[in-house]
């Protein structure tokens, strides 16, 4: 008698958003314009950003605090020596 092994799990609809969501920053954190915006009041877009940006969430929190939310500022602030020493080796 021959077992069949469990159904993998259907990939539910928040797993596609998260990773649309991934797309999205990633691709945003790829344009040197892009105008997107960190929302830093959620957890999971923070983790996101700092992934996509290659940075610590401290060092993203300083960005927003001194350019603003928008993605092209806070690249061009840690490009410009804002915070580009100290963010941690990956």
């Amino acid at each position: 008698m021959m077992r069949s092994l469990p159904a993998e799990p259907a990939p539910t609809l928040q797993m596609a958003h998260q990773e649309t969501a991934m797309t999205t920053e990633t691709r945003a954190a790829d344009d040197p314009r892009s105008q997107a915006r960190v929302d830093i009041d959620d957890p999971a877009a923070v983790l996101r950003w700092t992934e996509a940006l290659g940075i610590t969430d401290e060092a993203l929190m300083k960005a927003v605090q001194v350019v603003g939310p928008r993605v092209d500022r806070i690249k061009d602030y840690l490009g410009a020596g804002g915070m580009a020493g100290d963010q941690a080796d990956a």
